[in-house]
């Protein structure tokens, strides 16, 4: 009776025990979990000046289809593709033959009408002096005068008659409407062209000075005209891809328009910059950064890029305290640029910010870095170094 008590004693104790480890494994597990590894970097304070970068095209400021003002047939083509012309260079030579004939027969009837209204206004001399001794009467007076002032206007009509011919004649010979490049040749010395061909002869880009077409974000219309208020605004083309670096730019130039109105498709402005385009290094058609400073330099926190996250409100980073536990910390954004991201605040120099591993931390989590310590940065670290990840 005796042993039978002390067995079931010694099973419920052996229950008992259990049951108390299996409800505090969990808890021990949890207080047993290492810090997990993230990569983190110390903000530093910098001098950041605002600025626009946005894509461009380079578009010429005139770009001229040549065309025929009369029919004609291409006689000559007096440059070769892909010229720089002068404007007013002559280009192609029509067949001019019968503009020249006409141009000679209307200078011929101009000859015939100085020579009628010469011996015109004779007449109407003469007529003068014989009225007064009394061997004509005043209506043949008058009648001279009337055919000397149709000589007068004879020769007038055959003048214009002279400079419509010329100006025919002209159209035969076709210049460069402006100074620039020529692209390919749209006919060949003997085609006949028309006015209303659909091709043009040729196509003329002005390269000097030239254009750059972009958009102004909506964010940044304020700044940009708050900046051309303040005075001219200096813009400065780069290759695409390249923001910034020990190479001189491609030009400089200066903002030359600004829409007047919105696009409501991307809530931008459209935006041209002017540039002098010595040495033609920018190319019609090509596209470039276009860099636009927005203001002064002013002292902002530097963190990486990927350090800075998007929240539902505002941006976001997490920090971490002296203990080693991340904290989410909002965070204003004064601009971007080359890889960087610069805070107006949220964060204070020094601070050590996570900069990977961001999506499987929650707040209050611990964390550790490269030299395993969560409360000071590495040793060998400056304020701008980023600290290398290490996995748990």
């Amino acid at each position: 009776m005796k042993s039978a008590s002390l067995l079931r004693l010694i099973g419920v104790s052996t229950l008992a025990l259990a049951i108390a480890a299996c409800g505090g494994a969990p808890d021990n597990a949890e207080k047993r979990r290492p810090p997990m590894g993230v990569g983190a970097t110390a903000a530093a304070s910098v001098d950041f000046a605002p600025r626009l970068v946005a894509l461009g095209t380079v578009t010429p400021l005139q770009t001229v289809a040549v065309r025929p003002r009369s029919d004609g047939q291409i006689t000559a083509i007096l440059f070769r593709e892909g010229d720089n012309v002068r404007s007013g260079q002559a280009l192609f030579q029509l067949d001019d033959r019968a503009a020249r004939a006409q141009l000679a027969q209307a200078r011929a009837s101009l000859a015939s009408a100085r020579a009628a209204a010469a011996q015109a206004r004779g007449d109407f001399a003469r007529a003068e002096q014989l009225v007064g001794k009394g061997f004509i009467s005043n209506a043949v007076l008058d009648q001279r005068r009337a055919l000397a002032g149709s000589a007068d206007a004879g020769i007038a009509g055959a003048a214009a008659q002279v400079a419509s011919a010329e100006t025919l004649l002209s159209y035969l010979t076709i210049r460069a409407p402006v100074s620039g490049r020529t692209g390919e040749l749209g006919f060949r010395v003997g085609a006949t062209v028309r006015p209303g061909d659909v091709e043009p002869l040729i196509t003329v880009n002005q390269l000097s000075p030239i254009a750059v077409r972009f958009l102004v974000p909506a964010s940044d219309i304020q700044q940009v005209r708050t900046a051309m208020a303040a005075g001219a605004l200096t813009v400065t083309a780069r290759t695409q891809g390249e923001l910034s670096g020990d190479t001189p730019p491609l030009a400089t130039g200066r903002l030359a328009f600004l829409d007047n109105n919105v696009d409501p498709g991307n809530g931008g402005v459209a935006a041209k910059a002017e540039f002098t385009n010595n040495g033609v290094v920018l190319w019609p058609g090509a596209i470039i950064n276009v860099i636009l400073p927005l203001g002064q330099a002013a002292p902002r926190i530097m963190l990486p890029e990927a350090a800075v996250q998007t929240g539902r409100d505002a941006p976001f980073v997490w920090a971490i305290d002296k203990d080693g536990k991340v904290a989410m910390r909002n965070v204003s954004v004064a601009g971007r640029a080359d890889g960087k991201v610069y805070l107006a605040s949220g964060v204070a120099p020094g601070e050590r910010i996570v900069t990977d591993a961001l999506t499987k931390l929650k707040p209050g989590d611990m964390v550790r870095t490269r030299d395993g310590s969560p409360g000071k940065p590495p040793r060998n670290a400056q304020a701008s170094d980023p600290v290398t990840a290490v996995a748990g």
